[in-house]
């Protein structure tokens, strides 16, 4: 059994099963996100809580391909792995950093001879909020943690200050794609790219089940095997 095979009932605990339509956030979730949107500071938040941090250097390589690809919260790099084999012409930048999914990722990546894979273990923020503007093809956010508790919901993506840099990262056409197994995280996340002021150049794609029946990535392996209902949603820079 690899690391990526190693996971326990928590990893599959659902608090709010993916049902569509997503349908809208509550008034006070509304409030809440439209709160963080308006002290959204990406420069101040990098400052204060990442100087000094152990940041992982960046492969220069990774430029030399014309179109390019960033998995952020990668776990053990399925996705980069696999899509790296179909098209070798693509770079595909693998971020996680978790101690056993980050590393067991950098692990996997050492035994193979992956020209186009770019693991990197370490938090993608700082590594993101320097990467200059138009610099990825496709931005793929797999299952990140849903932190249910309230207190803890400024740390999801639809509240953090690094979303609108996210946007900027696109180049026109390119693709931002969030897959998740917890409704309320996914109706944040619509209702927030129909909204937030940064995002007036993303339009929808698509939003649904996904539409895949193997894995793109280690969870949804393992969500799949389950019968897990889950969604993504697909919006693309204008």
């Amino acid at each position: 059994m690899n690391d990526s095979e190693k996971y326990d009932d928590i990893d599959i605990r659902v608090e709010d099963p993916v049902t569509f339509p997503l349908g809208t956030p509550d008034d006070d979730v509304i409030k809440a996100l439209q709160k963080a949107w308006a002290r959204q500071d990406l420069n101040t938040y990098v400052e204060k809580r990442w100087t000094g941090a152990y940041v992982p250097p960046f492969p220069d390589t990774f430029w030399e391909y014309d179109w390019r690809a960033c998995d952020i919260g990668s776990g053990f790099g399925r996705f980069g792995w696999v899509e790296s084999q179909k098209h070798p012409t693509r770079a595909y930048l693998s971020i996680d950093k978790g101690k056993r999914r980050g590393g067991g990722m950098l692990r996997r990546y050492e035994e193979k001879d992956v020209p186009n894979v770019f693991p990197l273990h370490g938090n993608a923020i700082p590594i993101l909020a320097n990467m200059p503007h138009a610099s990825l093809n496709l931005i793929t956010l797999f299952y990140p943690n849903p932190w249910w508790p309230k207190k803890h919901q400024k740390k999801r993506w639809s509240y953090h200050p690094l979303l609108p840099h996210l946007f900027d990262l696109l180049v026109p056409g390119g693709c931002l794609m969030l897959c998740a197994n917890e409704r309320f995280y996914l109706q944040e996340w619509l209702w927030t790219l129909q909204h937030h002021p940064a995002a007036h150049c993303m339009k929808e794609e698509y939003v649904g089940p996904i539409q895949v029946s193997e894995g793109r990535s280690d969870f949804e392996v393992k969500f799949i095997h389950h019968n897990v209902s889950c969604g993504e949603i697909r919006f693309r820079k204008e």
